[in-house]
């Protein structure tokens, strides 16, 4: 976060929050992680990163893992891809809407590049993190972008690459 003075100390982590409720409680982390190419090259093809849960706090153990991993650009051209989120605008969608509230479309892929995929769906700041994920046919979810930048015309993320997926393994593996 350069615009705001640097490398978070901490981040909390609330599954499943709605509004003011936490259903499954929170986690804060100190144990972060992401690439140089971002962190000192602020290079948006290298805009992703990983927040490593306690070990007495593996929410996926208790509400189920998501999946991630590498498509070739046939494959992405013709999928479509979701994104929910938490947008710090609470949604924008009428009253009912509050911060904290989760976010949700899906449409297909615009433009697929080497390491960032665009498409048209609404997001707004505060998403930024959110799985990009297709749905498999037996109903399992697998991530195939990281949403990093929006702009007026649409959006994108940085794309799971070889690269990106190698060190997702990696961080995993250095979970406390």
């Amino acid at each position: 976060m350069s615009d705001e003075g640097g490398w978070a100390s901490q981040i909390e982590v609330i599954p499943g929050r709605f509004g003011d409720k936490r259903p499954f409680g929170s986690a804060i982390s100190r144990e972060l992680r992401s690439v140089t190419g971002f962190t000192v090259d602020n290079d948006r093809d290298f805009d992703y990163g990983a927040i490593l849960l306690p070990e007495d706090h593996r929410f996926g153990d208790d509400l189920g893992w998501f999946g991630y991993t590498n498509r070739d650009n046939e494959y992405l051209k013709s999928v479509t891809v979701n994104l929910a989120g938490y947008p710090g605008d609470g949604g924008k969608a009428g009253p009912e809407r509050q911060q904290g509230t989760p976010w949700f479309m899906s449409r297909t892929i615009g433009e697929v590049n080497e390491k960032q995929i665009t498409y048209e769906i609404d997001t707004w700041g505060g998403q930024s993190g959110s799985p990009v994920w297709e749905m498999a046919a037996d109903g399992s979810r697998y991530g195939v972008a990281i949403h990093t930048w929006g702009t007026e015309v649409n959006n994108g993320g940085t794309r799971i690459t070889k690269d990106v997926f190698d060190n997702i393994v990696m961080w995993s593996g250095q979970a406390p």
